[in-house]
């Protein structure tokens, strides 16, 4: 599962986890809004903060953000998950 939080850390959407997409698609199939612009890790408007299941994202899923990022923050857009059986918890940023 997949669940998001709001900056106030509230539960605002939990959705069946898919490896096949990254999370941005998967937050956009479900009617999660998102910032967003690039779609390859370049601007940072899609990056969430990760409450749990860092493990649990995969973050070669497309390639590898143009900046460092600390190991709570997840590129939505260039990154999955590797397991659906696993919770990942998200929180955006905006």
């Amino acid at each position: 599962m997949i669940i998001i939080k709001n900056k106030d850390w509230e539960i605002i959407k939990t959705i069946e986890a898919d490896i096949s997409k990254t999370l941005l698609r998967q937050l956009q199939d479900n009617e999660v809004e998102m910032a967003y612009a690039c779609h390859t890790g370049i601007c940072w408007a899609c990056m969430c903060m990760i409450e749990s299941g860092s493990e649990n994202v995969n973050k070669s899923f497309k390639w590898e953000p143009w900046f460092p990022l600390w190991d709570d923050e997840v590129m939505t857009c260039i990154w999955g998950v590797k397991d659906k059986n696993i919770d990942v918890v998200l929180k955006t940023i905006y």
